[in-house]
């Protein structure tokens, strides 16, 4: 099937088939009176050429929509929990990277590294 208007005026459609009121006041504060037109011809169409789905079929299509959800975005899922673990390991080594890079310019005797030496020229009398 084909989407001959955009998903958001559908729903502005369906909300104004549900609440009328809901809608029109939305559409007012969005300054959207262009889409009002366009709303009325999707009313037309759901009210007249739309059918109501079984529950079997509604079903069906909440199975299919979770088979095509991000495993990583989903809390629980083996691959959230992987991809988590992987993020506080790249975490850990970077503050481990850090503190080394800290202890190393102690030992040198220069605690703040080595990116200001050698820019500075200070004379015996500044």
């Amino acid at each position: 099937m084909e989407l001959i208007y955009p998903p958001s005026q559908i729903a502005l459609a369906c909300l104004s088939l549900a609440h009328p009121e809901i809608a029109a006041f939305w559409a007012r504060s969005k300054n959207a009176d262009t889409a009002l037109e366009a709303v009325e011809s999707i009313k037309r169409m759901i009210t007249q050429d739309g059918d109501v789905p079984s529950v079997e079929v509604v079903r069906e299509i909440d199975r299919r929509l979770k088979i095509c959800k991000n495993p990583e975005k989903v809390v629980g899922s083996k691959a959230y929990l992987a991809k988590k673990a992987r993020g506080e390991k790249e975490a850990e080594l970077k503050r481990m990277k850090k503190a080394e890079s800290a202890r190393k310019a102690i030992e040198q005797g220069n605690p703040f590294g080595d990116e200001l030496t050698g820019q500075v020229n200070l004379d015996d009398d500044d």
